[in-house]
């Protein structure tokens, strides 16, 4: 089909005439060739306009959902800033309600001859709260354990949960029923064997008989307090122990001066005695 050619003369004015072989194929058929390369060339044209429109569309989105994250994080940045904002003010708030219920407590430990919770050479400038916000909360924490500290060795609590058969002060002769004398502590009606438990923590001073007070155990606390269990059937602990709140101390029992199985139980704040029915409750 491409061996039959034909001659095609080319003329440029001002040059020589030129006669250029063609395919005789190309010649009779020159207007769809044409036609099919213009066709060629606007697809090929069109082809790079979708491609690049596709593309700038790909990269308007990718744009987009860039932009949608930082306006997301933007977002929950600005709700975290607000809630440490509220963090604050709430921790603040919480703050002053524990400042005022120290101060009672304080007012409390006072009336009662104890040490006071307070920070030893303290001083210095005042930062801003919510620099300080950690610090504060360590420091209310360790004022919290140094109350639970003294609170562990204050006589709070009761040592069994038998019924108070006789209370502090005059009564009369359990034996004879007549006449008054001073009984100093209260009587726990209990059956033998049931355990005793420390109301605070200490050291134990006596462990053993002890003439009308029969088996006894005698724990001294600090800030001046006493505590004695009487009429033990067994003692559970030795001289120069060191004993927590709520540990068991002996056994009820009926020994010494002593009618039945009950739990004769002393408080002492400096050698005096007291009545123990006041710290049976905090």
């Amino acid at each position: 089909m491409l061996k039959k050619k034909s001659s095609v003369l080319i003329c440029i004015e001002g040059h020589k005439d030129k006669s250029l072989l063609v395919p005789t194929f190309i010649v009779k058929n020159l207007k769809n060739i044409t036609l099919l390369l213009l066709a060629v060339i606007v697809t090929l044209a069109g082809s790079l306009l979708y491609m690049s429109h596709r593309q700038e569309k790909e990269l308007n989105s990718r744009y987009e959902a860039t932009l949608n994250q930082i306006n997301q994080k933007n977002r929950q940045l600005t709700l975290k800033k607000n809630e440490t904002e509220r963090g604050i003010i709430e921790a603040k708030r919480s703050f002053n309600k524990i400042d005022s219920t120290l101060t009672i407590i304080n007012q409390k430990m006072k009336k009662r001859g104890l040490k006071t919770i307070a920070l030893q050479n303290a001083g210095g400038p005042i930062e801003p709260d919510e620099e300080n916000i950690d610090l504060l909360s360590e420091y209310y924490e360790e004022a919290l354990k140094d109350l639970d500290y003294k609170l562990s060795s204050l006589p709070i609590g009761i040592p069994h949960n038998g019924r108070v058969t006789s209370k502090f002060g005059y009564r009369a002769n359990p034996f004879t029923n007549r006449g008054r004398e001073m009984h100093s502590g209260v009587d726990l009606k209990g059956n033998t064997g049931d355990p005793i438990k420390a109301t605070a923590s200490g050291k134990v001073t006596f462990s053993g008989y002890e003439g009308e007070y029969g088996n006894v155990v005698k724990i001294k606390h600090k800030n001046g307090y006493e505590t004695r269990y009487a009429h033990l059937s067994k003692t559970k602990v030795k001289k120069g122990e060191t004993v927590d709140a709520g540990k068991t101390v002996g056994l009820l029992g009926s020994t010494g001066r002593s009618t039945g199985p009950h739990l004769h139980y002393e408080i002492l704040k400096d050698d005096k005695k007291i009545n123990p029915e006041k710290y049976f409750k905090l």
